[in-house]
């Protein structure tokens, strides 16, 4: 930004050395005036843009957005930033809206850490520790997970999805029951007829 500042001193100069050599200091509002006319003047605008072009100006702009990120940084780790982001973390919807944007990288991060054998090390160390599974046994057996549990299931059988496999499963079921019958009734007819021509 400091950069900008200078370009518009720059141009505010120049637009100040064009007027009557005789006449006074101009004034804050008069400089600012005279700035903004200048960059509205195709002249103006060129200026800019070939600045802007300019290798060794980009090169500043680089240096100066570290400093800004450094800023940025400073401030989001300062006390007020941690009271300011604890309360927003406290809107529902900004939570949600947030756990949304962050759900690709998550799932990625994720599928890397699973890949990773001595994050499955650590893992597998943490969950077969004996003080763990006490803990996990304590929070199955209670009211709020067998409640969770049993909603879980509730949804997963009212899924239109696993309602559409089942009701496939029970008409091959009751297709191939109705063949055994068929198959049978046959079988049953044939060995009367047998019987009965032994008989005569």
């Amino acid at each position: 930004m400091k950069y900008f500042a200078f370009i518009l001193l720059t141009i505010g100069l120049l637009a100040g050395c064009n007027g009557n050599p005789t006449s006074s200091t101009p004034s804050y509002d008069e400089m600012k005036k005279m700035v903004i006319d200048a960059l509205q003047t195709e002249e103006g605008k060129k200026s800019v843009r070939k600045l802007l072009d300019d290798p060794e100006f980009q090169g500043m702009l680089v240096i100066d957005s570290e400093q800004v990120k450094k800023s940025v940084e400073q401030t989001m780790l300062s006390k007020d930033a941690e009271e300011f982001w604890k309360e927003v973390y406290q809107d529902p919807k900004f939570s949600e809206t947030m756990a949304k944007s962050m759900m690709k990288q998550q799932e990625e991060l994720m599928k890397t850490l699973m890949k990773d054998p001595e994050y499955l090390k650590s893992l597998e160390s943490f969950f077969g520790s004996a003080e763990m599974n006490k803990e996990l046994g304590k929070v199955l057996q209670s009211p709020d997970m067998r409640k969770e549990m049993q909603k879980v299931v509730e949804e997963t059988i009212q899924s239109p999805l696993l309602q559409t496999k089942w009701q496939k499963l029970v008409e091959e079921a009751g297709g191939g029951g109705q063949k055994s019958e068929g198959g049978g009734g046959g079988s049953e007819e044939k060995g009367s007829e047998q019987g009965k021509e032994a008989e005569k």
